[in-house]
């Protein structure tokens, strides 16, 4: 599995900065203290930052079971090009997790799911589930729906089962869209119900960035979608990665949000778990970038990615002993992402030389059909990574 996680931080409007619903202009001392305050960045770190390297930081949390990451770096490019650069450096790392993955219509159809399948033992085993006791995470009105509305004695058993399974997909997205977390589901599939929308507030409530540079973004997801704000752009998605034995299907939403600031170009990503059926309870990251004009026209720009994602897996003996393995994986990953966004920055600011290998054509396509927004669960996939490890140190 793969993993990596990164800050961000963002906007504010000068018109209406006296009342400070859009923050206060970003300045670099300003992103400093928020990364000192919020990540624990050291006086070394500013300058490693300062210098172009890498620095990852592991935060602090308050909930158990939850894996928190910050990174950041500093590029020699505008805004676009680097979050371009980021863009496909994550796409890559995807391609590598995901056995499936699409993005859904608006409004979402079941045909947007028609590339996803579903294993036969997974379907199979929803004919045993009950409320408080069930392999997939869902409802208490969907656990009955599973068991009362198929047939499980019949041949076409699975298959009807798996249709079942993407129309509720839909469905639960459908409202979601239409009517904002307040239609997230509870899962009831444990005896301690779940409320993932409660679990979306509390990690929205505790990003750091977004508060500081973007309250009306921070507003905007907080009353999404009744909330409206200028250049926006979203998109819903699903992704089927493998997690030890199970697959895990992950239904998120990436809401892209930028805009200058006097002259200061900036940009949020910020994506959410809508659904996940297995393992993963919630997750939410944002990636930020703020650039600083130079007298040159050129641009110092900050790239700052953060994640937060909770789990059961965490949870526990064996969660706890895998904490450090995990821990270290997440930091590579992530690191490995921030190298490889340097790399193409560097690729598309003109030295043909920075890449020893150029990702595959399928990606840049992907990234001209998805523009400016990148299908981001990266805290999905900290999570995959915690399972995998607890269920191999579980093994020994």
């Amino acid at each position: 599995m793969k993993k990596f996680i990164v800050v961000g931080s963002l906007l504010a409007l000068l018109l209406l900065a006296s009342n400070n619903v859009f923050g206060q202009k970003p300045t670099l001392e300003k992103v400093q203290n928020v990364l000192k305050n919020g990540a624990g960045f050291t006086a070394d770190d500013f300058a490693s930052l300062e210098k172009g390297e890498i620095v990852v930081k592991e935060l602090e949390t308050k909930a158990d079971g939850e894996v928190a990451f910050c990174g950041a770096i500093k590029l020699d490019a505008p805004r676009d090009i680097v979050f371009a650069a980021f863009r496909r450096a994550v796409e890559r790392q995807r391609k590598e997790v995901s056995e499936e993955r699409g993005f859904f219509r608006k409004p979402p159809t079941v045909a947007d799911l028609k590339k996803l399948t579903i294993d036969g033992s997974d379907l199979r085993n929803l004919r045993n589930c009950k409320d408080g006791d069930c392999s997939w995470s869902l409802s208490s009105a969907l656990i009955k729906r599973v068991v009362e509305e198929i047939d499980w004695s019949a041949s076409d058993a699975e298959e009807k089962a798996s249709e079942l399974i993407k129309k509720i997909m839909v469905e639960h997205l459908t409202d979601y869209l239409q009517n904002g977390d307040s239609a997230l589901m509870d899962y009831n599939d444990d005896p301690e119900p779940l409320s993932l929308a409660d679990e979306q507030k509390t990690l929205l409530e505790g990003l750091l960035w977004i508060n500081d540079f973007a309250p009306e973004f921070a507003n905007y997801l907080k009353n999404y979608p009744a909330e409206k704000l200028d250049n926006i752009e979203d998109l819903p998605t699903w992704e089927k990665v493998r997690v030890g034995f199970k697959t895990v299907i992950i239904n998120s939403h990436g809401i892209f949000y930028k805009k200058d600031n006097e002259g200061i170009p900036q940009g949020f990503l910020l994506s959410k778990q809508i659904y996940a059926n297995h393992y993963f309870h919630s997750s939410m990251s944002l990636t930020g970038i703020i650039s600083f004009p130079k007298p040159d026209k050129t641009f110092n720009t900050y790239l700052f990615f953060v994640s937060h994602s909770r789990a059961g897996a965490l949870t526990g003996t064996m969660g706890k002993l895998a904490r450090s393995a995990v821990d270290g994986e997440a930091e590579n990953k992530l690191t490995d992402v921030l190298k490889d966004t340097k790399r193409y920055t560097a690729y598309d600011m003109g030295n043909k030389d920075a890449l020893v290998e150029e990702p595959e054509g399928g990606i840049v396509r992907s990234l001209l059909r998805y523009k400016y927004l990148i299908l981001i669960i990266i805290g999905a996939f900290v999570i995959a990574l915690v399972f995998w490890f607890t269920r191999k140190s579980s093994k020994k």
